[in-house]
C-alpha cells in the first residue's frame, strides 16, 4: 500500500512539474501578449499602477490562471459553464474563474495529499487505513474550494432575496419623492449596503461610462442568478420601452415581492412541522419515556425479582 501512495505522490509531482514547465515554455508568448495589451492602453495610463495592486492580484492569481489554463482544457464545456456560473453567483471573489479555481483545487488537494501521507507515515497506519485517510483528505481538499464557492453563492442569493422587497420599497419612495430612476437607484444603493447594492452600483458605473442601459440592467440579473430580481429588471426595461409610468411598475413589483416573501415565510413555517418530527422521535420522546415509564419499569423489575 505504501508503494501505491508513493506512486500517487510521484504522479502528482510529475503532473505539477509538467504544468510548471508548460508555463515556463509559454512565457515568451505571454510576455508578448502583455506588451501588446500595454501598447493598447491610453497615453494617460500609468504602468506603475500595476505595482500598487495587492500581491494576490499581481502574482498569485495570474499564476493560478496559467496553471488552470494548462490543466482545464480537458474539462467538458458543461462543467466549465456550471462552475463559472457558481463563481459568478458568488460575486467572483478575488477575480476567480474556472481555471484559477481548478488550479486552487489541485493545490489544496495536493497539499492535503502530502500532509495525509506524512501523518500516516509518521503514526505508522496500516495499509487500508493509510489509503483511506489519504483518499479522504485528498478528495476533501480538492472539493473544498468549490464547496466554499457554492456556499458563498447560495448565501449571496439568499441575501438578495431577503433584501429585495425592502430595496424596492425604498426605491419606490425615492421615485415618488421626485428623483429620477437612476438617481433613485444610486440613492438607495448608498443607503442599503449589500450584494444587491454592489450590483446596482456596478450597473450604474457601466451606464455612466457610456454602456448600454438595457445591457447594464440585465447584467445585474445575470450576475446574481435570482429569479425575482430578473423579473423586476425585465419589468423595468419593458416599462421604459413602452413609455409607461415607472412609479406604477415599481409599486406593483414592490407589492409582488412583499407577497412572495410572505408566501416563502409561510412555506418555511409549514416545513418546520415536518422537520420537528425527527428531533421529537430521536431526542424528546426517549427522554419522556425514561421519565414517565422509568419508575414503573423499576417497580416491575423489583416485583419480578421478589417472585
Amino acid at each position: 500500500m505504501s508503494l501505491v501512495l508513493t506512486i500517487l505522490v510521484f504522479l502528482f509531482t510529475s503532473f505539477l512539474v509538467v504544468a510548471v514547465g508548460s508555463i515556463i515554455i509559454n512565457r515568451r508568448r505571454q510576455l508578448q501578449s502583455r506588451l501588446a495589451d500595454i501598447q493598447k492602453m491610453s497615453d494617460d495610463a500609468d504602468p506603475e499602477d500595476m505595482l500598487r495592486l495587492p500581491f494576490m492580484h499581481r502574482v498569485v492569481m495570474p499564476a493560478l490562471n496559467n496553471i488552470g489554463h494548462v490543466l482545464g482544457k480537458i474539462a467538458p464545456k458543461e462543467i466549465r459553464s456550471r462552475v463559472d456560473r457558481r463563481i459568478r453567483y458568488a460575486g467572483s471573489p478575488k477575480n476567480l474563474n474556472f481555471f484559477s479555481l481548478l488550479a486552487l483545487q489541485l493545490l489544496v488537494g495536493g497539499a492535503l495529499l502530502f500532509l495525509a501521507w506524512f501523518l500516516t507515515s509518521t503514526f505508522q497506519f496500516d495499509g487500508g487505513q493509510m489509503f483511506l485517510v489519504v483518499a479522504l483528505m485528498t478528495l476533501g481538499g480538492f472539493f473544498l474550494p468549490y464547496g466554499i464557492i457554492t456556499s458563498k453563492a447560495d448565501t449571496r442569493q439568499q441575501t438578495i432575496r431577503k433584501t429585495l422587497p425592502d430595496f424596492l420599497d425604498l426605491l419606490l419612495v425615492s421615485v415618488e419623492a421626485g428623483l429620477g430612476f437612476d438617481m433613485a437607484l444610486k440613492r438607495v444603493a448608498s443607503q442599503m449596503p449589500g450584494p444587491i447594492s454592489m450590483e446596482v452600483k456596478r450597473a450604474l458605473e457601466v451606464i455612466r461610462m457610456g454602456g448600454n442601459r438595457e445591457g447594464a440592467l440585465r447584467g445585474i440579473a445575470w450576475r446574481s442568478g435570482v429569479s425575482e430580481l430578473s423579473s423586476f429588471i425585465s419589468a423595468v426595461i419593458q416599462a421604459e420601452q413602452l413609455g409607461s409610468n415607472i412609479t406604477n411598475t415599481l409599486r406593483v413589483q414592490a407589492e409582488y415581492m412583499r407577497q412572495k416573501r410572505r408566501q416563502k415565510a409561510e412555506e418555511l413555517a409549514n416545513k418546520a412541522q415536518v422537520k420537528l418530527i425527527f428531533p421529537l422521535i430521536f431526542f424528546i420522546f426517549p427522554s419522556l419515556f425514561v421519565v414517565i415509564l422509568g419508575p414503573a419499569a423499576i417497580q416491575i423489575f423489583r416485583a419480578l425479582a421478589g417472585l
